[in-house]
């Protein structure tokens, strides 16, 4: 959530080899069902791409640049082009 703490709202896991990928990001995906996507009025979203697989950012991860969308958004583009140090 845009305004609220740092803290993943939704996760939505997949291969590299799935990309590019379309997917609808909806509640849905929520990690808990007591804070919900649609309970926003926008969202601050990122894609990485784990070496170890783990949800844990981790040195070497490749990653997009954060991007804030409103709630509903669509054809939303994420460039997977940086790597975390």
């Amino acid at each position: 959530i845009a305004d609220g703490p740092r803290m993943p709202v939704a996760v939505l896991r997949a291969r590299g080899s799935d990309l590019p990928l379309d997917f609808v990001l909806d509640d849905s995906l929520a990690m808990s069902p007591d804070n919900r996507i649609s309970l926003a009025e926008r969202v601050t979203v990122e894609a990485r791409i784990s070496k170890s697989g783990q949800a844990v950012l981790q040195k070497g991860d490749l990653q997009s640049s954060l991007q804030t969308v409103k709630v509903g958004a669509g054809n939303l583009r994420l460039l997977v082009d940086q790597i975390r140090p």
